[in-house]
């Protein structure tokens, strides 16, 4: 019988060693992505102008974010997408407390992403306030939208993206919105003292029910608001630099006895955005050099706006009259009333004087921006020439306002002299709002048979203006071209309409300062 040879056995591979070197490259990998990310860090930290320290809760945060990343390596862009899609539907069913959990895990999962915290602001505040029924609620949600914001400035400070998206919001959402009486009016008194709700920090469940008051006993900014940074420079005369203060660009605006306006929050954090951009040389991702540069001058003519009609709204309630929504129907409502007429509630009518000599101070800082702007951009000469003529006749007529009031608040003997004073800002008022009708709201059909022989529409250096009429010419050239225009309706009837509102205004009060006393 013939015996067969044993098989050779084979010797097992050395499963062991090999394992541990697979180990020992995924601790170096994570090692090394450590090493790397801390680098960057550090580049980042110094390539931000002017970076100040960061907050005690700054740390955490970034190492969830990190540990999220290394636990989850490749597996993070995935998640992300799912979180994207399930906080879409969360936010199709009106689920918000859901829709934020997701937005935090996304947040936490690409914090180095400025597009994802500039879009998901947005998103709070307009995509999903706009669901809520209530204009309570809608309010609540774009506060949580600037909440997002603040945690992700705090993480990230001095980041032009972020301090612009919050700028945007008191600006666009809760200064210009369908919503925006209701808006400033609950702004401007959450700003004022009232009892804080604590914060729990990392509880999702927890919801703002109002803005933090940023006011003190004084109607002054909080400290904490304005204190500037360690590690800023301090800013030189006439040398624009952020020194690291929340509301550094407020602070030579105190007090503020009828709470802080939205626009005068979006003018601090637009300005704070302006000088990262021409001091810091960031660039924000989505918006261009134009837009960031035009935007202070933009918000503090709206600041005086608001002043302007909040000074109208205070002055109907000081004598009792109702108060309309409709800010035009709130310019006759009591331009026939006498120096002498008797006023019922003594503080509206001081915080309307208050508001009328504030929209005042306002008129010179907005032109200096638009002067700042236009020097840096040339080609918007044309576009904002017309908003520096309105502002400085908005001035005018809040100036006449505000002695003329001020005449009704003093005792008869200090009358005269403020009575004096607001008949030649009323005087100055028609012929700037005259000047405005001429040069941009009158077609040229009209204008050339109405102005003196030898003068345009424009000023140059061949041939003079329409500001450089004199008063009487300016009148004769006004009264010409309605004469003219009569009751024919044009492209310019609904903006007159306002204008003439106005000339109302400074009309009926002159005549009753002509009346003999």
């Amino acid at each position: 019988m013939t015996q067969l040879a044993t098989p050779p056995v084979r010797s097992a591979p050395p499963r062991r060693a090999g394992r541990a070197a697979i180990v020992a490259v995924l601790i170096i990998s994570l090692i090394a992505s450590a090493a790397t990310r801390y680098w960057a860090d550090v580049k980042r930290q110094e390539d931000i102008p002017h970076q100040g320290e960061t907050t005690a809760g700054t740390s955490l945060s970034n190492m969830n974010s990190f540990a999220l990343g290394l636990l989850l390596g490749g597996l993070r862009g995935p998640l992300v997408m799912i979180l994207w899609t399930q906080s879409e539907s969360q936010k199709s069913d009106k689920d918000l407390e859901g829709v934020d959990t997701q937005i935090e895990w996304i947040r936490l999962l690409q914090p180095e992403f400025d597009t994802v915290h500039i879009f998901q602001i947005w998103n709070k505040a307009y995509n999903i306030s706009v669901q809520m029924a209530s204009l309570s609620n809608k309010y609540l949600v774009i506060l949580d939208a600037l909440d997002y914001a603040h945690s992700v400035d705090r993480e990230k400070p001095d980041d032009i993206n972020i301090l612009a998206a919050i700028a945007s919001v008191y600006f666009d959402k809760l200064g210009n919105s369908t919503e925006k009486l209701y808006y400033r009016k609950r702004i401007r008194a959450e700003s004022l003292p009232h009892p804080q709700t604590a914060h729990r920090a990392n509880d999702l469940g927890w919801r703002r029910t109002s803005l933090d008051p940023m006011l003190d006993d004084n109607f002054n900014l909080l400290p904490a608001l304005i204190r500037p940074k360690p590690g800023y420079p301090t800013p030189a005369p006439n040398h624009e630099a952020n020194d690291g203060s929340e509301l550094q660009y407020l602070a030579a605006w105190q007090p503020f006895p009828d709470g802080i306006p939205p626009f005068a929050l979006a003018y601090n954090y637009w300005k704070r955005s302006e000088v990262l951009q021409n001091v810091g040389k960031q660039r924000h991702d989505q918006l261009s050099d134009t837009v960031i540069d035009s935007r202070p001058a933009l918000s503090l003519k709206n600041w005086l706006e608001d002043e302007w009609e909040q000074g109208r709204r205070r002055e109907a309630l000081a004598f009792h009259l109702p108060v309309p929504e409709d800010r035009l129907e709130l310019e006759p409502l009591v331009d026939n009333f006498a120096p002498d007429h008797p006023i019922d509630d003594r503080h509206e009518a001081e915080l309307a004087v208050f508001a009328y000599r504030r929209a005042v101070a306002l008129g010179p800082a907005a032109i200096a921006e638009y002067v700042r702007h236009i020097s840096n951009d040339p080609s918007a000469e044309g576009t904002y020439r017309e908003h520096m003529d309105e502002v400085r006749a908005e001035s005018e007529m809040c100036a006449a306002d505000a002695d003329y009031l001020s005449a009704q608040l003093a005792p008869q003997g200090l009358r005269k002299t403020l009575l004096a004073s607001a008949k030649q800002h009323y005087e100055r008022t028609i012929y700037l709002y005259s000047l405005i009708i001429l040069k941009y709201f009158t077609d040229p059909q009209y204008l050339t048979t109405a102005l003196p022989k030898g003068y345009e529409r424009f000023k140059t250096a061949d041939h003079p203006g329409i500001e450089d009429l004199t008063v009487p010419q300016m009148a004769k050239a006004a009264a010409t071209i309605i004469q003219a225009r009569g009751n024919r309706a044009d492209s310019h009837s609904e903006d007159l309409k306002e204008f003439y509102l106005y000339l109302g205004r400074a009309g009926a009060r002159l005549r009753m300062l002509s009346k003999p006393s």
